[in-house]
């Protein structure tokens, strides 16, 4: 089995019994299981379960930490409630060897079989103002799961970076767009890194501003010379027509 170079995440069962379950005011409570999977060893299978109250994050369960963390005031007071019921704690390693453990190998084969890399495109459009934005698309790729960073001279920039969401293609493959706003400096080189479990190793897509800025010279010089022959000409038919209509 090829190894993957990062963490794989795997939905194994995106409904529940938690899931649209709405109490007598109308609040709405559900939960997405997850399988983080490193490998077939059961040691390495994490089961996590994200648990959301009237949309708000309100909880985790994490199989490696074995109990409940709260983000909430009311996540706090049910994480604590939920790691103190034997039954729950029982509960949920049942879930993980069901749910997770017992289904890896079969799920990881499936995927493997499946693998597309990306196909990756590096363009640049106008940002706002005297602004740079470059926009990094990965395309037509399985599975989910891809990672795009961006570098300016070598570092990691998060600053002025957006991403849109993972969309489905329709088919089993996936696109993802991310966009880097910028002010370039005179000798900026950035560049798109993608890592995905279709590529042996990280690849990596170079803008160089140098470029960028000879090309848009080039382009404006070019409109100037051809603004200046459209003068240099509309003078001379003045001239010419000025001197045919002068009477002999």
């Amino acid at each position: 089995m090829k190894s993957l170079p990062y963490l794989l995440f795997l939905c194994l069962s995106s409904w529940s019994p938690v899931d649209c379950a709405a109490d007598g005011n109308g609040y709405l409570m559900y939960a997405d299981f997850w399988c983080d999977v490193r490998s077939t060893e059961p040691q390495q299978v994490e089961y996590l379960i994200d648990w959301y109250f009237n949309k708000e994050y309100m909880m985790q369960y994490n199989s490696t930490v074995g109990d409940w963390t709260g983000f909430t005031a009311a996540g706090l007071v049910t994480a604590s409630l939920f790691n103190k019921d034997e039954h729950d704690v029982l509960q949920r390693k049942v879930e993980k060897q069901l749910i997770c453990v017992d289904h890896v190998a079969m799920v990881l084969k499936v995927i493997e079989d499946n693998i597309v890399e990306p196909s990756v495109t590096l363009l640049e459009t106008a940002g706002r103002g005297p602004d740079t934005m470059l926009v990094c698309s990965a395309y037509d790729f399985y599975p989910k799961l891809i990672r795009v960073t961006w570098l300016r001279n070598g570092r990691e920039v998060t600053s002025g970076v957006t991403f849109s969401d993972t969309v489905s293609n329709g088919d089993w493959t996936y696109q993802l767009h991310s966009y880097l706003e910028f002010r370039p400096g005179r000798r900026d080189r950035v560049s798109c890194t993608v890592e995905h479990v279709g590529l042996s190793e990280p690849k990596i897509y170079h803008w160089d501003s140098s470029v960028g800025r000879s090309e848009v010279g080039f382009v404006v010089g070019g409109v100037g010379a051809l603004l200046l022959g459209a003068v240099v000409l509309s003078s001379g038919l003045i001239k010419y027509r000025r001197a045919s209509s002068s009477p002999l």
